[in-house]
């Protein structure tokens, strides 16, 4: 875990160079069976023995991510030995002349980047008949299930590389369920930040508007300790009141049954710890609101393709067509579809860009007005719970529950910027919860 590395190094137990050459020789030995990884650095040793010598003369750790191996999707700029492919052949040889703001801030507290992530191509953006996790540079990501479980997408090999422990830390983008998805599909920790709270300068994504960084790990306790350097600590630390269950989305038909265990265990926790609950949908008619979004989504996607490569559109459609229909997709209708839209000219986006913001202002007002400090749901249930999270700009954690034998399933935990750190004060003693009942 990550607060044990960083207390070995500051012991002079191990070298960060021999912490980040074990990662590489893992990721090497193992990843032909995942697929996870798309560029592997090649000077990530270097930038480890740097960090060395470093606390050598200093007797300093750089920062607090000191020697932290760290994989980032492929669609974040860094400035170093590693394409931002977005697993595209297109975009194989795309090197930017800098680094994404995640990555400075990353670089900053002395973590060191030892690669990239395969991911859905251009963020799932090519097909709708793609699959999760495919792209034509890297391959088919593979679920860490095995190949006949869905590994989910966009963010496809940064929540395997966490799952197989070939990183401590990987960070994803999502527009839509890139980064919750992949983790709920594979058993990995996950907080998705709202839009715009953590900078995506520097991500090729699919819209401005929509796009969040996600953090990912394999501990919940490492994904709480990144999330509070990230972001500030609540002026008040007041506990979890009340909170409103996402029934419909646990309406989930499994073997099992599970999906309805983990409602049960739910509500017996409130129960115990007397917190209150509401059951609901909390938006009731989200239908037109995804209209809205794929308006937003096809007007800013060729926006984010000119702007952060060197392509022009019609560069940029024509090395589609040439490089990936017919050999790596059947068509490319989502590219095709976002470049011959007119949105923009026609008044339809900026309609839709300012909808979106006073729905969000009515959900905040419907948690502030009810004393609602959290939203819980199943993460792949049958509700669109990651467009519910974005639309109504809310953080988004997801943490894997194992019960019985089973293939875990995941928990959906959102809440208001404000109340995000009571997420993980929840999904920790929850979990504690669970493991007691177990035993």
């Amino acid at each position: 875990m990550i607060l044990e590395i960083l207390k070995s190094y500051q012991q002079e137990e191990c070298s960060v160079e021999s912490v980040i050459e074990r990662y590489i020789h893992f990721i090497m030995d193992e990843d032909s069976n995942y697929k996870s990884i798309i560029h592997l650095s090649q000077i990530s040793l270097q930038k480890a023995k740097e960090l060395d010598h470093n606390f050598k003369n200093t007797r300093k750790l750089k920062g607090r991510l000191h020697g932290i191996p760290v994989v980032i999707k492929a669609n974040i700029y860094t400035n170093d030995d590693l394409p931002t492919s977005c697993g595209s052949l297109i975009l194989k040889d795309f090197y930017p002349n800098r680094n994404a703001n995640i990555v400075d801030w990353l670089i900053h507290e002395g973590a060191i980047i030892i690669g990239k992530s395969n991911m859905s191509e251009f963020c799932n953006y090519v097909s709708n008949h793609a699959k999760d996790g495919f792209s034509s540079l890297g391959g088919q990501t593979k679920s860490v299930f095995g190949e006949n479980f869905s590994v989910g997408g966009s963010s496809s090999g940064s929540a395997v590389a966490v799952s197989t422990s070939f990183c401590c830390l990987a960070v994803g983008t999502e527009t839509d369920g890139s980064v919750v998805y992949p983790a709920a599909h594979n058993g990995a920790f996950a907080f998705k930040f709202k839009p715009q709270q953590v900078s995506t300068d520097g991500v090729i994504g699919i819209s401005s508007f929509f796009d969040s960084i996600g953090l990912m790990t394999h501990h919940l306790s490492d994904l709480e300790y990144v999330f509070s350097l990230l972001v500030d600590k609540p002026k008040m630390n007041s506990g979890i009141k009340k909170v409103f269950i996402q029934d419909k989305s646990f309406q989930l038909k499994d073997s099992e049954n599970s999906s309805q265990k983990i409602l049960l265990k739910t509500k017996e926790y409130l129960l115990q710890k007397e917190i209150e609950y509401v059951s609901g949908e909390f938006i009731e008619d989200i239908n037109p609101y995804f209209d809205m979004m794929d308006i937003i989504c096809q007007t800013e996607f060729k926006k984010a393709i000119t702007e952060n490569t060197d392509f022009s559109e019609e560069e940029f459609i024509r090395s589609c067509r040439r490089e990936l229909l017919g050999s790596h997709y059947h068509d490319i209708h989502e590219i095709e579809r976002s470049f011959s839209s007119n949105f923009q000219e026609s008044g339809h986006y900026q309609k839709a860009i300012n909808t979106i913001p006073a729905l969000r202002e009515s959900k905040a007002k419907q948690l502030k007005t009810n004393g609602i400090d959290l939203i819980i749901s199943l993460t792949l249930g049958p509700d669109d719970i990651a467009s519910t999270a974005n639309l109504a700009g809310l953080n988004h954690l997801v943490i894997p529950i194992q019960l019985d034998e089973t293939l875990p399933i995941s928990l959906s935990i959102m809440a208001d910027e404000d109340k995000a750190h009571l997420s993980f004060i929840f999904a920790e003693e929850f979990l504690e919860f669970l493991k007691s009942e177990q035993t």
